[in-house]
């Protein structure tokens, strides 16, 4: 008797547990497409393969979404330029709120895949993997090429962003969306406030100006797939304590880290907050962010009388390290705290200059103290002795590697 026959082998048996399952259970995928030849061809390219039941074939017309419908699809391949295809996607999602949308762009050949997330490719593997549901573009990365999402709604935001835009490494990616300013103070429906899809990130940058905005959070979560949240309180009247409390519940529900630095400059790579609300944390996706991003970091060469030099080793967000590291050569060294101080607060720092309940004082007060304190760091080699410590109150420890 053959061995292999007396084994009693099938082919079935040679399948992963992932192809069992597609070929018990395949998906059911509805081709829709403005060109009836880019129809025929996705049909031929796709019919046939493991795991993957064409159930419908058609272009767009006034009817077409209730076919789709009728249809049940698990995906719906969709096939047309610029406008039409993000109104396509749009409808397709209302009428068959649990499939996945794949959208081919001719254009230059990219793969979106819309469910919640979206995900990009450009294979024809891509489009397979696409429509069979395995991601595209999730497993195995690092840090090093993190995928940022950025909430905001106005000026302070619009800055922030502008400048990571500009300095952030090239390794990153930055997408950003900007909430609606006239959000209700109680939002009760996040969904109706919010696009239909979001590109996937790892790590989401939250700088809303309202209450309203910072209750979209736990949704954009949910639809970006990130791991981390940092959420700067820079105004207690944007992110009240109590909401803070409620956003670091919710998200540590599902999982995802959150930070709520205040102000935004007290933020580094395992740390943020001053004094009695200092808090730490570890998070690989937020300690990549802080290495370049959050309390400021000067390297500054100076001679007897003058600065000679700046390197900004760690940027504020905003970019208020960059601007008052630009100003200071030059400077004399004995006047370069103080100057310092001015210069942020010119930049114009945007941290609130109300009193802030927890801290006893003005955050952009704190946030001048960080600045000033990392100029003196730097510069107290060509004054010994002679100035004192303007780090606020408790935070006596500041390190380069943090």
């Amino acid at each position: 008797m053959d061995e292999g026959e007396g084994r009693g082998y099938n082919c079935d048996s040679l399948l992963t547990s992932s192809q069992l399952i597609h070929r018990m259970h395949p998906t059911r995928v509805f081709i829709l497409a403005s060109q009836a030849l880019f129809a025929q061809g996705v049909q031929s390219l796709i019919s046939g393969q493991p795991g993957i039941q064409v159930v419908g074939v058609a272009a767009v017309d006034p009817g077409i979404f209730e076919r789709v419908q009728a249809a049940a699809p698990d995906v719906v391949v969709v096939e047309a330029r610029g406008g039409e295809q993000s109104r396509l996607v749009t409808q397709v999602l209302e009428s068959v709120p649990g499939a996945r949308v794949v959208a081919l762009t001719l254009e230059d050949n990219r793969i979106l895949t819309y469910y919640q997330q979206m995900k990009q490719g450009r294979r024809i593997e891509d489009l397979l993997e696409a429509i069979v549901g395995q991601p595209l573009d999730w497993q195995g990365r690092g840090p090093e090429a993190l995928r940022l999402f950025v909430l905001f709604q106005g000026h302070y935001g619009q800055r922030i962003l502008d400048n990571l835009r500009r300095f952030a490494p090239d390794t990153w990616t930055v997408n950003a969306w900007r909430a609606p300013v006239d959000l209700p103070l109680v939002v009760d429906d996040p969904s109706s406030f919010l696009p239909p899809h979001f590109p996937i990130a790892d790590l989401l940058l939250s700088l809303g100006e309202s209450g309203g905005a910072a209750q979209l959070l736990p949704s954009i979560v949910e639809r970006t797939g990130v791991r981390a949240v940092i959420a700067p309180v820079d105004n207690v009247a944007w992110l009240p304590e109590g909401l803070v409390h409620q956003l670091e519940a919710q998200l540590a529900d599902v999982g995802v880290t959150a930070v709520f630095p205040k102000p935004f400059c007290s933020l580094t790579t395992g740390s943020c907050n001053v004094r009695h609300e200092a808090v730490s944390f570890d998070d690989p996706w937020i300690e990549d962010f802080a290495r370049h991003f959050g309390r400021p970091v000067f390297r500054i060469g100076c001679d007897d009388q003058a600065i000679t030099g700046v390197e900004v080793e760690r940027d504020t967000a905003c970019g208020c390290a960059r601007s008052v590291g630009r100003q200071l050569i030059g400077v004399n060294v004995e006047e370069a705290v103080v100057q310092a101080g001015l210069f942020h607060h010119h930049y114009p720092c945007l941290a609130t200059m109300r009193v802030d309940p927890g801290l006893g004082e003005p955050l952009i007060q704190v946030a001048g103290d960080f600045v000033r304190h990392a100029v003196q760091t730097e510069i107290a080699a060509c004054l010994p002795g002679a100035a004192s410590s303007l780090m606020p109150e408790g935070q006596s420890e500041v390190s380069r590697d943090v």
